[in-house]
Parts: C-alpha cells; sequence; structure tokens
C-alpha cells in the first residue's frame, strides 16, 4: 500500500511540475473559462444542409441546420467497436469452451436467467435488444471519462447528447409496441380505445374510452422522454461535475474517486435504460393478452390445474 502511495504522489508531482515547466499550469482559483463543458446537443462537425444561423440564445437550432455532429461521429466509433468485438468473438468459438469463452457464455446466460425470471421464457427471444442496447450505452457513458473525450471538438460521449438518447428511446419504443401488437393482434389497440368495455356497461365503457384510454396513450409517449432525460441527464450531469473538480482539484489522483463512481453510475444508468425497455416489452406482451399469454409465458401453469387435480383424485 505505501508502495502504492508513493508511487501516486511522484506521478502526482511530475504531473505538477511537467506542467509548470511547460506553461500549462491552470489557474487556481479556476475561472469560468477553466472549467470546458460540451454542448448539450454536441458540435456541428459536417454542415450537410439547412442555415447555420443561431438562435437568439445562441444555440443552433436542429430544425434549420442539417449535419453530422461531434457526437454522431462517436457513436459510431463504439458501434465499428461493438461489430469487431462481436465478429472477434464469434470467430473464437469452439466446442471446448476456453476461459474467454467461458466468462463470455457465463454473462449470456446470467442475462438469459435474468430476463427469464422477469417475463419468462417467451421474453428471451428479446435478448438480442436488450444486450444491444445495454452495451452501447455502457460503451458510450464509459466513454465520456476516456480524456479528450468532450474536451475537444472532435470527440463527445454519445449519451451525453440527449438526441443519442432520443433515438434509443424510440428505437426501444417501436420494438415493445410491434411486439405487443404481434402478440395480441389488434386487441392490443384496446388499451387506447377500449370499445369492448362498453359490454360491462355504458358507464365503464364511457371511463374507459374517453378517460382511461387516453391517459394510457399519453403515458406510453411519457416514457420515451422518461428514457431520454434519465440517461442523458445523469451522463451529462457527471461530465460537468468531473469538468469541474478537474479544475478545482489541483492535484490529477484526487479526481479517480469521483471517476470510479462515474464508471459505477454509467454501468447502472446502461442496464436501468435497458431493463425498463425489456419491462415494457414485458407490459406489451402482457396487454389484454389473456390466459393465452399465460399459457405462453408460463406453460408449466397450464399443466399445473391438471397435475392437481390429479393427485387430489
Amino acid at each position: 500500500m505505501r508502495q502504492v502511495i508513493g508511487i501516486v504522489l511522484l506521478l502526482n508531482a511530475v504531473a505538477v511540475i511537467g506542467a509548470a515547466l511547460t506553461g500549462n499550469l491552470p489557474n487556481w482559483p479556476p475561472t469560468q473559462a477553466d472549467i470546458h463543458v460540451a454542448e448539450q446537443a454536441g458540435s456541428p462537425l459536417i454542415h450537410l444542409g439547412g442555415e447555420e444561423a443561431p438562435s437568439p440564445g445562441g444555440v443552433i437550432s436542429i430544425w434549420n441546420d442539417i449535419s453530422i455532429s461531434n457526437s454522431i461521429f462517436t457513436a459510431w466509433l463504439v458501434m465499428a467497436f461493438l461489430v469487431g468485438l462481436g465478429v472477434v468473438v464469434s470467430r473464437a468459438v469452439s466446442e471446448v469452451p476456453g476461459r474467454f469463452q467461458g466468462f463470455i457464455e457465463l454473462i449470456i446466460q446470467a442475462l438469459v436467467d435474468f430476463m427469464r425470471d422477469a417475463g419468462g421464457p417467451a421474453v428471451v427471444r428479446f435478448l438480442p435488444l436488450f444486450g444491444t442496447l445495454f452495451l452501447f450505452a455502457l460503451v458510450s457513458n464509459w466513454l465520456g471519462i476516456i480524456p479528450l473525450v468532450g474536451q475537444i471538438e472532435l470527440l463527445h460521449s454519445p449519451t451525453a447528447d440527449y438526441h443519442t438518447n432520443l433515438g434509443l428511446a424510440l428505437t426501444g419504443f417501436v420494438w415493445y409496441q410491434w411486439a405487443g401488437i404481434q402478440q395480441n393482434g389488434l386487441g392490443y389497440f384496446t388499451r387506447w380505445v377500449n370499445i369492448p368495455a362498453f359490454k360491462e356497461g355504458p358507464l365503464v365503457g364511457v371511463v374507459m374510452l374517453v378517460f382511461v384510454g387516453p391517459i394510457e396513450f399519453f403515458s406510453e409517449l411519457f416514457r420515451i422522454l422518461t428514457l431520454t432525460l434519465r440517461l442523458w441527464g445523469n451522463i451529462w450531469g457527471g461530465e460537468i461535475v468531473l469538468s469541474v473538480l478537474s479544475a478545482l482539484l489541483f492535484v490529477p489522483s484526487f479526481v479517480l474517486p469521483f471517476i470510479g463512481l462515474e464508471l459505477f453510475i454509467g454501468f447502472i444508468q446502461a442496464f436501468v435504460f435497458a431493463f425498463l425497455v425489456l419491462l415494457y416489452i414485458i407490459l406489451a406482451l402482457e396487454s389484454h393478452g389473456g390466459e393465452q399469454h399465460e399459457q405462453d409465458v408460463h406453460p408449466e401453469a397450464s399443466h399445473a390445474a391438471p397435475l392437481e387435480a390429479a393427485h387430489a383424485a
């Protein structure tokens, strides 16, 4: 422990002395100009069309400007990394798994067990979606902790841009709506326009059609907003915290505990995002699915009653 602390202190001393000799020693106390915070929507790198004139608030309107931003460029890097990792891992698959393949299979089996416990065997087929959303969000979240990402114009953490998170939320929204329609057919839409409720009486039908249906519909749309803002707020807020602390704390290693905290938060937020999409899929599958869905998701339940009756006889 003493050796580790000594090495850390030596590296800090070298960093401070090197900054002083090269004239890059930060101002103390830092001013607002010394604290660099990346833009919320990223910075445009390549302009494709529209008007680049800024709005009165100084921010380029997304409706007037069509461009490729630094967050889009970094998202492409994340996708290339994940695709390359998938190709390498798939080529290394063998009948007799090694340590690395055994580790990957252990993780996948843990995810499968988690999904089965959460929604039954029928939900396991959505593992590619769950895993992709989780891995993309995780790598994007952790990318913001790497030096120079967010500090130079070319690189910006994808999930620190609310446009990226909105795209992920819309992907999950379309996916679980389609899953609900596949499972329940046109009866899925009765959650919003519940005409069959009039069979229970005129009053029940009016309440379900006029009040419950619109509330349910707007709650579905509100999920897009909550998915977007929850992920974006935590990651962009984390970038602000690290930028401020880097300017306030003169010794570089003092920021390391907060970097560890951001690694943990990035993991939790990626998992929460993917899990919420999975939860919405489960709710969509169960919407007005009735007994048939229960038999599909929990096939053992359909045999429980006959077995109990046989034992009783």
